[in-house]
């Protein structure tokens, strides 16, 4: 099965009161994911898996639920308490409304796997703080004779051997119709194949058929695209297949293209082509020379240009400073003639080194400077100071820096020249620039900025020369060559297609190309509308894939394998005797054979008049006696004797059903541990008097609010539902208390109410006891119907008996406060020796009549 199939499966197991709204939803998603469509949520399927299921009881196990505690997070359940159960015969756990039932049984549902999952367990509504934490409790089972503790945690996998608790599920049994208008019975779980085919998958069908036909995918829209160029080809055979991709390339017109449209419109148009071609070229060769005429005044007025003569500039100052360093070393510190360093005296210096060299000293490197030279010019001896005056000559000579000084200057003098002399002018004539503007766009003006920015950047290029401050130049505009030729291009195209439209066999040409541009701009107008169509077209494709996962004839011959090897003659038997037990023995079961291509499938029916709709045959209590027929009846049928839990099993049933159920949960306590949650008062006497009359094992409790928690545990029954035995249990214990206290010879308030309470539950006990032991039980306030059984049990009572069950009833209406008490009345309140002798009196009345009752 497909995963979000599987997924359907785990909810169809797991809620109790079928698919929601919700549910539905998220398969669809699910569904249409698997076939590539979109998933806002992200949602992942969850398929049904072996952790969802009750794992496989083995045949004569045996799983005892001992106790669940250790509560945390458990909605206000007290974390400290623990709830015990007898490990055979019968628990009864009693719980009024917002007493803690109900978070006791979801734990248990959730642990044990139970089949509706649908309430989660929360934290504490009531405290912010807890809404991310996670309800934790602890089992204790006993396991084929050993025990062992077993942690839940919400979210996580449960122990498989607490599966083996069985809870009952008001729904476990499903009924439909057939085709041929029968009552069809389905064994625990078997619903969930038929309810993939028979309302999972047609509800999947009609969304999918809702969504399909709600997708416009009306190609008309696009007839004013139709006709015999690409693009009415690709619209004829638009579909999911359409690449999206050549569509757009196919809408999209480069520039040229826009031009050539206009271009070929005005040609089409034109009366006299050639004349007009004619006129075009003149144009394009005059706007020819007006570009060459802007690129010419950018020749020496650039940011290049500018780059340079900064660069220029730095190295005159360089070496103009190092023409200054020169000279100073030159100097070195000594008063040298006038003219040192200059022309003339470089003339002497440059006879004497050529003296030097080829005559005083022709075999040495000039200056010659050993001991024995003399000096060129003067001939006398080289001291030291001489010495070095004459190499400091000899260097400042190759240096040179002064010329090197001059060169630059010289150098930067002539490009200033040429900066200052060039021509910025372009040749804008005014016919041209009416003709330019008459182009559109912005060209004549951006020509005269430019014309102004050029001389402002040569204005600044000359200024920053005079006082060498190369900052904040001027930014140079965009030059208007480029688009100048551009226009000059685009115009001589223009002139190529007007020839061309002069001559009638290319004019068909034009026309069919211009017919193509035409209807690609017109296809870029309604591109996102045919985008927008392909992708629902895609979608619908998609849609369709998704009816392949759709069939339900798979599903439903397995439905059919499936119940005809669960249905048995065993499970009709048993079913009839369980609908018997549960007082709905008037619905009967057959056993339906049929050959399915040589197979012998079976269908188990119920006998049920068919006229209308089930649940307007079946009450609400027929319905969940027939499920927990069910339930029992395929308990019976398995090799194990693991416990169960019931929560409110008698919703919705008659008094007289209830009997029946009780009677039933009795019955199976004798073979298995039963445990029982309910807060039906009456049900809860009815079990009472079952676990009596069959001395069953048995454990009970309810559960109760104490300060701020929820699911405190009390043994035994509330005041208002517990036995006369208990009640009296109750007043020996008070009586006990007070003798501990010890009690004072002069009670206070407190003290007094505390009697006087003691007093109020004395009369109820007596009333219990005038029901139970007086009349034996024959007549209770809970059931409508009268125990005949237990008359034989009435054996009466004598004048002295009566006389002192009216003194002690009577005595108690004196010291109650049933009504307004007389403040003058003031009676002193018993002591405890009285209250003893009151309980003990009231005992020995019991004891005398239950005597008499046993006696032969």
């Amino acid at each position: 099965m497909p995963a979000w199939q599987r997924d359907a499966a785990r909810r169809l197991l797991q809620r109790e009161e079928g698919l929601s709204e919700d549910d539905y939803a998220e398969l669809y998603v699910l569904l249409k994911a698997e076939h590539g469509l979109p998933n806002p949520d992200n949602l992942n399927p969850e398929p049904l898996a072996t952790t969802h299921l009750p794992a496989t009881i083995q045949s004569g196990q045996t799983v005892i639920l001992k106790e669940i505690g250790k509560f945390t997070h458990v909605n206000r359940i007290a974390p400290d308490q623990t709830l015990r159960f007898s490990e055979t015969g019968m628990s009864v756990i009693y719980g009024g409304n917002g007493s803690g039932k109900s978070g006791y049984v979801r734990v248990m549902k959730q642990a044990c796997r139970c089949r509706d999952q649908s309430e989660k367990v929360y934290p504490n509504a009531n405290d912010p703080a807890l809404t991310h934490k996670t309800p934790t409790a602890r089992f204790r089972i006993e396991y084929n004779g050993s025990i062992n503790k077993i942690d839940w945690q919400q979210g996580c996998v449960p122990d498989g051997l607490l599966s083996s608790i069985s809870v009952f599920d008001s729904r476990c049994a499903r009924s439909y119709l057939t085709a041929e208008q029968d009552v069809a019975y389905l064994p625990y779980g078997l619903d969930i194949v038929e309810n993939m085919a028979r309302n999972v998958i047609p509800e999947m069908e009609h969304r999918l058929s809702a969504e399909i036909s709600a997708i416009d995918t009306n190609i008309h829209v696009f007839n004013h695209l139709a006709g015999e160029t690409k693009v009415g080809a690709l619209i004829a055979k638009l579909s999911d297949k359409t690449n999206p991709k050549t569509v757009e390339e196919l809408a999209t017109l480069s520039p040229e293209e826009e031009e050539q449209v206009e271009a070929l419109r005005k040609a089409l148009a034109e009366t006299d082509p050639m004349t007009k071609a004619v006129e075009l070229k003149r144009f394009v060769s005059r706007l020819r020379t007006l570009a060459e005429s802007t690129k010419k005044v950018s020749l020496w007025v650039n940011d290049d240009a500018a780059a340079k003569l900064k660069k220029f500039d730095a190295a005159v100052v360089a070496a103009e400073q190092a023409e200054k360093n020169a000279a100073l070393a030159l100097q070195s510190g000594e008063k040298l003639l006038p003219g040192t360093g200059e022309l003339v005296w470089k003339a002497l210096f440059e006879a004497a080194r050529k003296y030097s060299i080829e005559t005083a000293y022709p075999d040495h490197e000039f200056p010659y400077t050993d001991d024995d030279a003399l000096c060129p010019l003067c001939q006398s001896p080289l001291d030291e100071v001489g010495e070095r005056r004459l190499n400091r000559f000899e260097q400042y000579i190759k240096d040179d820096v002064a010329k090197a000084a001059q060169e630059k200057r010289t150098a930067l003098a002539d490009i200033r020249k040429k900066i200052e002399s060039a021509n910025l002018q372009i040749a804008l004539e005014q016919e041209l620039s009416d003709e330019i503007d008459q182009c559109g766009g912005a060209t004549v003006q951006a020509i005269k900025d430019y014309q102004a920015n050029i001389y402002d950047k040569r204005r600044w290029m000359l200024e920053a020369l005079d006082d060498r401050k190369w900052t904040n130049p001027p930014s140079l505009k965009e030059s208007p060559y480029p688009t100048l030729r551009n226009l000059a291009a685009q115009r001589l195209r223009e002139a190529r297609t007007f020839i061309k439209a002069s001559d009638p066999e290319r004019k068909k040409i034009l026309e069919q190309e211009c017919a193509e541009l035409i209807a690609r701009q017109n296809l870029q107008k309604s591109l996102q509308a045919v985008l927008d169509l392909i992708e629902r077209f895609k979608i619908v494709a998609a849609l369709k894939k998704c009816k392949s996962d759709l069939k339900t004839k798979p599903i439903s011959d397995k439905s059919k394998e499936f119940a005809s090897e669960a249905v048995t003659k065993e499970l009709k038997s048993a079913l009839d005797i369980e609908f018997a037990n549960l007082g709905v023995g008037h619905i009967k079961t057959r056993l339906k054979e049929r050959n399915d291509k040589g197979k012998i499938l079976h269908q188990l029916l119920l006998e049920i008049p068919t006229n209308r709709n089930i649940d307007e045959i079946l009450s609400e209590g027929e319905q969940r006696a027939i499920a927990l027929g069910a339930f029992l009846a395929e308990l019976s049928l398995a090799d194990h004797s693991c416990g169960i839990v019931f929560d409110d099993p008698v919703s919705s049933l008659d008094h007289w059903r209830r009997q029946h159920v009780a009677r039933r949960l009795a019955e199976e306590a004798k073979k298995r541990q039963v445990i029982v949650f309910t807060h039906d008062t009456s049900f809860l006497g009815q079990l009472r008097d079952e676990i009596d009359e069959n001395t069953l094992d048995h454990k009970i409790c309810f559960l109760e609010w104490k300060g701020q928690y929820a699911g405190n545990v009390c043994d035994g029954l509330p005041w208002g539902h517990s036995s006369y035995k208990e009640r009296i249990h109750a007043l020996e214990t008070m009586h006990d208390k007070f003798l501990a206290k010890p009690w004072p010879q002069y009670p206070n308030e407190e003290d007094a109410a505390e009697m006087l309470k003691a007093y109020d539950r004395m009369r109820a006990a007596i009333e219990r006891v005038i029901q139970d032991v007086v009349f034996n039980g024959v007549v209770r306030r809970y059931r409508d119907w009268i125990n005949i059984g237990s008359l034989k049990g009435v054996v009466g009572f004598s004048d002295a008996e009566c006389d002192e069950i009216n003194r002690l009833y009577q005595r108690c209406n004196d010291l109650v406060d049933a009504h307004d008490p007389s403040s003058a009345k003031n009676a002193p309140v018993p002591s405890v020796t009285e209250l003893g002798k009151d309980i003990y009196d009231l005992n020995a009345v019991i004891k005398a009549i239950q005597d008499r009752r046993s006696a032969p």
